[in-house]
């Protein structure tokens, strides 16, 4: 194994729920709402089993070899030579998850906080912290988000309960106005914009301390983002509205300007900003973590540690070229991005499945022979 540090179960759980809410707490009520309109929140409420079930496809695909990474479990099941275009394929994913992550803080601070300053600073910035974090390993990375989620769950729960007074049910009506076909869509898209890109928790699984509730503890994990995740879409509709909903970029953040509690309980957004600069930092580290990692794995090096720093400049080029702006991320690769989470998430995890399956049986069959 190229790295001997382990997370206990409660830091990977916490990992999981960071990486969960990630960069959606303020792009999710915008996807779900582009389709299901006023039904958005139902569409998120009956996508929760289906993101468990996700969750449970990839727990099983790491059940298969407890000791193996993503990377690894694919050589191991298709061979070496189909294996190791698969994992190129997934570190492709994980490369451009990433650069999104870093392009999407990039794109908010310039457009609502820093707006003289170029998004290429930015960018760097934000890629030197992300270096700084791999240099330190994944054990460092563990403790701080034990240390940082907290503040996130503050901030994301302040949120909720200034905006109470302001929620409208009227906002939500007429009830199931839209047509099935918009539903069964934004059905998708809430379940796999959310869950599908928590796969990159299956490169890390074989270094977490293995414990009798730990399969509980990770499905618990996804299920409660998955629910801070509708609940934040049904107060956005209640609040704002199913229009301004689903054409506001950011929408916690303007959902954050509208608080007032008695002329003193007023303008938390640079408070929301912080909690989703945390929660997409953990995310856009794993991502790129999983990127160093499963080159080291793919070319059998001895050390991830060589590939951080060429890593990090890949991913600095391809946070400035991977859009132009922000309007052509929300209009042309978000679309394009679900159907690439449904297909790295769940058919090939289910491929894998099968393919490990049917092997296993014929090798019953010779053993018994």
């Amino acid at each position: 194994m190229l790295m001997k540090e382990k997370l206990t179960i409660r830091q990977f759980t916490l990992l999981t729920f960071l990486v969960m809410v990630g960069d959606m707490v303020l792009i999710y009520p915008s996807l779900v709402t582009a389709v299901g309109k006023q039904d958005a929140w139902f569409c998120s409420l009956v996508s929760l089993p289906i993101g468990v079930g996700i969750m449970w496809i990839l727990y099983k695909l790491h059940r298969t070899y407890p000791q193996l990474s993503l990377f690894e479990i694919c050589k191991k099941i298709l061979g070496t030579w189909a294996g190791s275009v698969l994992s190129i394929a997934y570190l492709f994913y994980f490369a451009i998850g990433a650069s999104i992550c870093v392009r999407e803080v990039g794109d908010f601070l310039t457009t609502q906080i820093y707006l003289k300053t170029p998004i290429r600073v930015i960018i760097l910035m934000i890629i030197c912290t992300l270096a700084w974090g791999l240099i330190h390993g994944f054990r460092t990375i563990g403790l701080s988000s034990e240390l940082l989620t907290p503040v996130v769950l503050l901030f994301i729960i302040s949120l909720y309960l200034g905006l109470m007074p302001q929620a409208e049910s009227a906002n939500l009506q007429p009830y199931f106005n839209t047509p099935w076909i918009h539903l069964v869509e934004s059905i998708i898209r809430a379940a796999f914009t959310s869950f599908g890109e928590l796969i990159v928790l299956s490169v890390f699984l074989p270094y977490v301390n293995s414990g009798p509730h730990f399969k509980r503890d990770f499905l618990l994990a996804t299920f409660f983002g998955g629910l801070l995740l509708s609940l934040l879409l049904l107060i956005s509709l209640m609040v704002m509205g199913p229009i301004l909903t689903q054409h506001s970029i950011y929408i916690s953040y303007a959902l954050s300007q509208k608080i007032n509690i008695g002329n003193f309980f007023e303008r938390i957004e640079a408070f929301m900003a912080i909690a989703w600069l945390i929660s997409t930092y953990f995310k856009s580290l794993l991502y790129l973590f999983a990127f160093v990692l499963g080159t080291a794995q793919l070319f059998r090096l001895k050390t991830y540690k060589p590939l951080i720093l060429p890593s990090a400049l890949l991913l600095f080029a391809l946070g400035v070229l991977i859009a132009p702006n922000v309007i052509f991320y929300t209009t042309t690769i978000m679309p394009a991005w679900v159907d690439w989470d449904i297909t790295v998430s769940f058919i090939i995890p289910l491929f894998l499945l099968l393919v490990h399956r049917i092997r296993s049986n014929k090798r019953k069959q010779n053993n018994s022979l």
